[in-house]
């Protein structure tokens, strides 16, 4: 009988969004592969565990956030300080991969994952949306360059020892290297099943509470604003707020006229597949959001300002159709594409095994 192959399947903990869109693929892998779970965070951990038997979790590596931009200091120093203080993290990863003994690493950005499993010549792929910015050819606005390079500096020195990417993207631009490949958005099934309208409110997915400059302008609008992300249940004057609930959310999600968030890829491209046109806010600091609120604008999807204000939220309500003509061309993908991108790979580098990579 021929040996079912052997997945570790490891996922960044920094939010949830990385855990929700491993959801699918893991789901597909399931019905031909053994695969183990490893997640760099409790909260992650806990969401994966209700869907999953084999999940472990770590205290992995995220962002600091301060004044709703990154504070790129503090977040270095406290995920050194955490990786050398905390060593039971490493051996959590290290004994997981010698015991599972997997044929090859599928991970969505978990760097200390992939830096363990090359101790091991373990084949490695990349399932994620966040090398995009690494791996596209594309220019750099100049007030972007030096939040750029350094994320960038980062990402690919933590990176070094993928054998493959598999980008995930609501947008095209030509690639660097032959070991990339560009699927569409892996999508929760929840809004694959939905069937989108158009009503009067306008969906903010805000997770900064100390944003208050966005809330003192949306209240100077005669339009009705759902805010989701804040963890609280609150009526002031035109905004609602609204505890996480996720039949409610996908109800207000589908009915929307259009979204404000910030420049996070995972609610950006649901919002895209939704044909929701989108005004982001990208995090100060955080190169990867700023990138995807460019790719909106550049597509006319929607609008982006890295200071919110009356001016530019108002050209984005006033110019909304102009953007649904433009989202009603983008096709709406399922994750086929997107899970036979990922077997195929797997049947390619488990094969070739980890003497290849000796």
């Amino acid at each position: 009988m021929r040996k079912r192959i052997k997945i570790l399947y490891s996922i960044n903990g920094d939010g949830l969004g990385h855990a929700s869109r491993s959801v699918p693929i893991i789901y597909g892998l399931l019905k031909r592969y053994d695969v183990k779970i490893l997640v760099g965070s409790k909260r992650s951990g806990n969401f994966l565990k209700k869907k999953f038997k084999n999940v472990i979790a770590y205290d992995g590596v995220r962002f600091i956030y301060e004044k709703n931009s990154v504070n790129a200091l503090k977040t270095i120093t406290k995920n050194a300080k955490n990786i050398l203080s905390r060593s039971s993290n490493l051996r959590k990863i290290y004994l997981t991969i010698r015991k599972y003994n997997p044929d090859i690493l599928l991970t969505d950005c978990d760097f200390l994952t992939m830096l363990i499993a090359n101790l091991f010549k373990m084949p490695v792929i990349c399932i994620c949306n966040i090398h995009a910015f690494t791996k596209m050819k594309f220019k750099v606005p100049k007030k972007y360059r030096r939040t750029y390079y350094i994320q960038k500096m980062i990402i690919k020195s933590l990176g070094t020892s993928i054998d493959h990417h598999v980008i995930t993207t609501f947008f095209n631009l030509p690639v660097k290297s032959k070991n990339v490949i560009l699927v569409p958005p892996i999508l929760r099934k929840e809004i694959l099943r939905l069937k989108p309208s158009r009503k009067g409110h306008y969906l903010v997915y805000q997770t900064s509470p100390t944003n208050n400059r966005l809330f003192k302008i949306l209240k100077s609008f005669d339009k009705k604003f759902i805010v989701y992300g804040l963890d609280k249940n609150e009526i002031d004057k035109n905004i609602t707020f609204r505890k996480t609930n996720q039949k409610q959310f996908f109800k207000d999600f589908k009915d929307c006229r259009a979204c404000i968030a910030n420049g996070g890829y995972s609610f950006i491209s649901e919002a895209v597949y939704l044909h929701k046109p989108v005004f982001c806010i990208p995090i100060k600091g955080a190169f990867e959001q700023a990138f995807n609120s460019l790719q909106i604008k550049r597509l006319g999807y929607g609008d982006m300002c890295d200071k919110v204000s009356r001016k530019a939220l108002n050209h984005f309500i006033e110019n909304n159709e102009k953007y649904y003509n433009n989202l009603s061309k983008y096709k709406m993908e399922d994750n086929k594409r997107a899970l036979k991108t990922v077997k195929e790979l797997i049947i390619k580098y488990a094969q070739l095994g980890k003497n290849e990579k000796s």
